[in-house]
């Protein structure tokens, strides 16, 4: 593929060697890699790690190169290569190199703090000038490194020469002088192929030319490393001392001297703790509102430092009292890990200190009196941009008034719990007294239910004991009247007079029980048990059916309550009547036992027997019957029975 610009019949670009600088920088990451061959001819003006940077009349470019065979500073040479493209541009691999003598370094380009961004110093000869803040040297000689600054603007300058020794002495003696430096750019780049500054690589120390000689002066106070001073045209180191009050990290601490206080930043670690008094030589700090010192040297001065009495901030969050010892009280509204607000007056103001010094503090809500640096960041015109109170240990923080466990926050929980516990209180009550009307009603209900039910038993039962006894006492006296009506008609007409009185009597007991008398007549004046036996046994003659009777135990005055006495008397004839109906036995007993605290009456038969356990049959109520008066007797009833075998019933009564 022919290039853009080039005719058919013109040789391809690669066979024709480049022979201008100027020509290889223009080139491409693209182009530069098809290895275009070079002859140039440069003069070598720096020495590098693994090359160096020679210079044309049109422009400086890196040459790779073994570090032991790099030529001398000022050699002319004749290079021919090729071209490849780096990371940060196109750069020349020698393939031979030719000396044609030494020379002078071309005319350098007078270099400026905003050239570095622009690229335009890159490997070619510049001078530039500035205070010379800091040198230092490898034991080698060959090779240091030193911090140029003019202005606002720092540059590190990088001494190397692969075949020659510094007189470092004398690059020394130019420290803290301005000085006139000749060298070459050294581009710098991030990972990411950004240009982020450059370094000045400067290869011999007749290189390095002091213009004004800084003349040693005397110590300023810390208040006025700042200030003007008509007498000089250039910046220049001042020196100063004070107390340190705090060390932030290991090259930057505050000092202190009287009410003033600065921030100092050293060009390199420095092993000082709080009341060191320091003499300090460095260069004013001016950007930002507050003055201080950058690339400071420090010497510890003989004795201890100065007494810094604590100043009362009562405005905390103003510039006033900038980097100065001062104390402040307030409540303590938020604690972290190395940071807490307190509250002083209305204003909120962070606290830094160590982390033991945190840990260690009172609850949120303690009344702290601090004693701290005030750290105070603002720009140029004096806005505040942050304020900080520095603590350096536990020392300085002293605990007024721990709160009430009472807290606001406490108590408003409490009222919150509180009032969600009377609310589901209220909730509930209001709940159970639904629940106990409903069940009260349901209650009313089953009891009215439940009354009227056992009314009906009650009225049935006496119905039951009152009708059915009496009339099958009236059959039996009727099926005699049938047996005597031919024989003997004076004694059919005794039975006659004694069913029709039966009737009556019968009649009159069902009338007493439908109109809901508690005892049916006739209960009062009961001759219990002998008026019962004699019933019982007048009721077995009529069916022809012996009867027998037995009292054990059983005392002839024995008296029971009408109630309890009729209870019984109806029990034993309804046990009596269903043995007669039911069982076809041909003996029924009645047995009566008595003890001082309860009885028992047992009526036994010897008929068929029946199931106890089956049914009872449609219509038959007289066990049902006989159950239910005993229960309100507060009396048992067994049942003891099997086919064939006969029927006892017994009743169990507690007289206690």
């Amino acid at each position: 593929m022919i290039p853009a610009g080039l005719e058919a019949f013109d040789p391809p670009v690669s066979v024709r060697p480049l022979r201008s600088i100027a020509d290889i920088r223009k080139m491409t990451y693209e182009e530069s890699r098809l290895a275009p061959p070079v002859s140039l001819r440069v003069t070598v003006i720096s020495h590098l790690a693994d090359g160096f940077d020679g210079q044309d009349g049109s422009g400086g470019l890196f040459f790779e190169m073994p570090p032991d065979e790099l030529p001398h500073i000022g050699d002319d040479l004749t290079i021919e290569g090729n071209v490849t493209g780096g990371f940060y541009g196109p750069y020349v691999i020698i393939d031979r190199i030719t000396k044609n003598g030494s020379k002078s370094p071309p005319r350098p380009l007078h270099f400026r703090p905003d050239f570095v961004q622009t690229g335009l110093g890159d490997n070619r000869w510049i001078e530039l000038e500035g205070l010379l803040v800091d040198v230092r040297f490898e034991e080698g000689k060959r090779l240091g490194s030193g911090l140029l600054v003019t202005g606002q603007s720092d540059l590190v300058i990088r001494f190397r020469n692969a075949n020659e020794d510094f007189d470092i002495v004398r690059v020394e003696k130019a420290v803290g002088s301005w000085v006139r430096l000749h060298g070459s750019g050294a581009p710098l780049f991030n990972d990411q192929r950004q240009r982020i500054g450059s370094d000045i690589i400067c290869s011999r120390h007749q290189f390095v030319e002091v213009i004004e000689k800084t003349e040693e002066s005397e110590p300023v106070p810390l208040d006025e490393i700042g200030r003007w001073d008509s007498s000089r045209t250039r910046q220049a180191l001042v020196e100063t001392s004070g107390t340190v009050t705090l060390v932030e990290g290991p090259s930057t601490f505050v000092v202190q001297s009287g009410p003033y206080g600065a921030r100092i930043n050293t060009l390199s670690a420095v092993n000082v703790v709080v009341g060191d008094r320091v003499n300090l030589t460095g260069l004013a700090e001016t950007e930002g509102y507050f003055v201080g010192l950058r690339y400071a040297k420090l010497s510890l001065a003989d004795g201890p430092g100065d007494q810094i009495a604590n100043i009362p901030d009562a405005e905390p969050l103003s510039r006033e009292h900038a980097f100065q010892l001062v104390t402040l009280t307030g409540k303590l509204i938020e604690k972290g890990r190395n940071l807490i607000n307190l509250q002083v007056n209305e204003a909120l103001v962070p606290v830094n200190m160590p982390v033991n010094v945190s840990a260690a503090l009172p609850p949120e809500g303690s009344e702290l009196s601090v004693c701290g640096v005030k750290l105070v960041e603002a720009d140029e015109r004096g806005e505040v941009r942050s304020v900080v109170i520095a603590v350096r240990d536990r020392a300085d923080i002293d605990v007024l008034a721990v709160p009430s466990w009472w807290t606001p926050t406490r108590y408003w929980m409490a009222i919150l719990i509180l009032a969600a516990g009377a609310l589901l209180f209220l909730t509930g009550l209001l709940a159970l007294n639904r629940r106990v009307k409903k069940q009260t009603t349901l209650i009313k209900e089953q009891i009215e239910s439940n009354a009227t039910l056992e009314e009906r038993n009650r009225i049935a039962r006496e119905l039951h004991d009152t009708l059915s006894q009496g009339f099958s006492g009236v059959g039996y006296q009727l099926a005699s009247v049938s047996n005597h009506l031919a024989g003997d008609p004076d004694k059919a007409r005794e039975k006659l007079d004694a069913a029709r009185e039966m009737v009556e009597h019968s009649l009159a007991e069902a009338r007493e029980s439908l109109i809901g008398l508690r005892v049916p007549v006739g209960a009062e004046t009961l001759d219990f048990p002998n008026a019962t036996l004699a019933a019982a046994k007048t009721r077995c003659e009529e069916a022809e059916v012996r009867f027998e009777s037995e009292r054990e135990g059983w005392q002839e005055g024995a008296h029971l309550p009408p109630e309890t006495a009729y209870a019984c008397h109806r029990i034993v004839l309804e046990a009596v009547t269903n043995a007669l109906r039911h069982s076809g036995a041909e003996r029924i007993r009645v047995v009566l036992a008595g003890a001082s605290d309860g009885a028992r009456i047992t009526i036994e038969d010897n008929g068929r027997g029946f199931s106890t356990s089956a049914r009872a049959p449609e219509g038959h109520f007289g066990l049902q019957g006989m159950r239910e008066r005993a229960q309100q007797l507060g009396a048992a009833l067994a049942v003891r029975s099997a086919p064939g075998e006969g029927t006892a019933i017994e009743l169990s009564l507690n007289l206690s």
